[in-house]
């Protein structure tokens, strides 16, 4: 994959400044959380990850941030914790954080056995933004990989809306955050399902995208942070603990 061109000091700052002005011309309705305020006043991280995702194009980083600050607000991203999201998803073991990919970033998992269509899909993906922030607050705006483990997955587990909605879910409200998007261990029956869901990805997500078996799996994640269920030496079994 060919390394994404970095924007300039110059081009960070038009964003940055544009983005302010905007802000006092047009206030928003509710006044953005002061966390994403500070993370744009005080922090290039955000701003660069925005103009390399939309190629250093810089009417749309600021478009961008302002509809990511307006969303953020409205969700409540900086105030999300283990109290004001669904605990059953929570804890059971179809979402979570454990390990690293080879390139140091936290495996966010998606073990799609556990997963059913009857469950509700915004709380799902609630689930996913409390993972993000509560990596992102560990280490500052660090990337993660989405890791869909298929292992014994099957028909009555596949959930194309889900899938579609995880996929949107990174392209618009966490671009460029994802490293990898690692699809584990596809069974043979939902390989005709899975070409549908790279029709809906975007030529970013495609570019990042890593369909892996227990004999490649280590060319991303090493045995020592892959599950045994993947080939690895973790034993690992999810259970939720706060930070």
């Amino acid at each position: 994959m060919s390394q994404a061109v970095q924007p300039s000091a110059e081009q960070v700052n038009e964003v940055k400044t544009r983005f302010l002005a905007k802000m006092e011309a047009e206030p928003p309705a509710v006044p953005f959380h002061p966390s994403d305020l500070a993370r744009i006043k005080d922090n290039d991280v955000w701003i660069t990850r925005l103009l390399v995702a939309y190629k250093l194009d810089v009417e749309k980083a600021i478009l961008r941030l302002y509809q990511n600050c307006e969303w953020r607000q409205s969700y409540g991203t900086n105030d999300i914790n283990e109290s004001n999201v669904n605990q059953e998803y929570l804890k059971d073991g179809e979402i979570f954080v454990h390990n690293h990919d080879k390139d140091g970033h936290p495996l966010l998992i998606v073990d799609m056995s556990k997963h059913s269509k009857s469950k509700n899909h915004d709380d799902l993906l609630r689930v996913i933004v409390y993972w993000l922030e509560r990596v992102q607050r560990e280490v500052y705006l660090q990337k993660v990989t989405l890791f869909m483990d298929m292992t014994n997955a099957g028909l009555g587990n596949l959930d194309l809306d889900y899938i579609k909605q995880i996929i949107q879910l990174f392209e618009t409200k966490y671009p460029n955050a994802p490293n990898h998007i690692v699809v584990h261990e596809l069974p043979f029956l939902l390989n005709a399902a899975f070409k549908i869901v790279k029709g809906f990805m975007p030529a970013e997500a495609l570019e990042i995208l890593r369909v892996t078996t227990k004999k490649d799996i280590n060319e991303y994640v090493d045995k020592d942070n892959c599950l045994k269920a993947w080939g690895g030496n973790d034993d690992y079994t999810f259970r939720f603990a706060t930070n």
